[in-house]
């Protein structure tokens, strides 16, 4: 009896110590993540992230419920965002379907006119075709749930937004390049003159409908709606980056709180659905809308008969 006693005793203190090692026991750092699968549902991945940033709680309390209810409406987000693209570009193409194109009056000359430096015309393509991929990449992650996964299944849909993302945050470094020195070597073109009200009265001569067809406003080198695209792109590309770069670098940022992570994606998507809504139009009126108007980016030229039609004051600059 003395000696179960004993071994009992000998019992408890070893497991009294070894429940006493596990809860001093600190985990590793680097730990492989383990599947643990539940009947009937979805695996759960468990595991320690590899930036001890990521594993920092937070109150509850003291996060802002205003931030918390603007994001928890995904589905009408998701809406917003799927209108800014999509709808924009068949609202438009609709529009020049039954208005027609900006046709030149006289046709093309035949002369051309140096227009854009090389530089201007790299720098816009490096924006240009990023900023695309981040619009349509960003479509996918924003609106992809609610009007592509039903299309496609759980598994595919998965890969294909895993996919957006990498891309998305890939393609945002050459934007931003191409982005920010625009808004350096451009601005100084871009400032409001008098005749850029008389542009958007009669919205750039470009309406046909109704009978007749407006005559183009005078304009400069560039036009009302150009300046204000490129004040739309200065303003919102520029919240796009930054709030891009704090969630991408908060430790860049000083580090950022759970509140400014809500307030950097809010102000994110705000600006994203604004420049994707006016980046489709832009796209319309350079490449489809105005004839002879997209050979400006591509060779920096333009012909003499598109540059009195659309931008007489500069031509008549130039043209001394």
């Amino acid at each position: 009896m003395k000696k179960l006693a004993l071994f009992a005793g000998m019992t408890l203190a070893t497991a009294a110590g070894a429940a006493e090692e596990t809860a001093v026991h600190q985990p590793e750092f680097w730990l492989e993540v383990q599947e643990h699968v539940v009947n009937n549902d979805i695996p759960q991945l468990l595991g320690y992230a590899s930036d001890p940033s990521y594993t920092m709680t937070y109150l509850p309390e003291r996060v802002s419920e205003g931030y918390l209810s603007f994001l928890q409406a995904s589905a009408t987000i998701g809406n917003f965002i799927f209108m800014s693209v999509v709808l924009i570009a068949i609202l438009f193409a609709v529009f020049v379907l039954f208005n027609g194109r900006a046709k030149l009056e006289n046709g093309f000359s035949g002369k051309l006119v140096d227009r854009w430096s090389p530089l201007d015309v790299f720098l816009h393509w490096l924006a240009a075709i990023p900023g695309v991929v981040l619009i349509l990449t960003g479509l996918v992650i924003g609106a992809g749930r609610y009007w592509l996964e039903p299309l496609m299944s759980p598994s595919h849909f998965a890969s294909f937004a895993n996919a957006s993302v990498m891309f998305h945050n890939f393609f945002a470094f050459p934007f931003i390049v191409g982005a920010v020195l625009i808004m350096i070597k451009w601005a100084k073109r871009q400032f409001p003159e008098a005749g850029d009200g008389k542009w958007f009265a009669c919205l750039g001569g470009y309406i046909n409908l109704g009978g007749g067809k407006a005559k183009h406003p005078d304009a400069g080198f560039a036009n009302a709606g150009e300046k204000a695209y490129f004040w739309t792109v200065f303003v919102f590309g520029l919240a796009l980056i930054v709030t891009g770069l704090m969630m991408l670098y908060p430790n860049l940022f000083g580090g950022v709180d759970k509140n400014g992570t809500l307030l950097a994606l809010i102000i994110h998507i705000v600006s994203a659905v604004i420049l994707g809504a006016f980046t489709v139009i832009h796209i319309f009126m350079g490449a489809v809308m105005s004839e002879g108007g997209m050979q400006n980016m591509l060779n920096g030229k333009c012909d003499e008969n598109w540059a009195k039609q659309n931008h007489n004051l500069w031509y008549a600059k130039v043209a001394k």
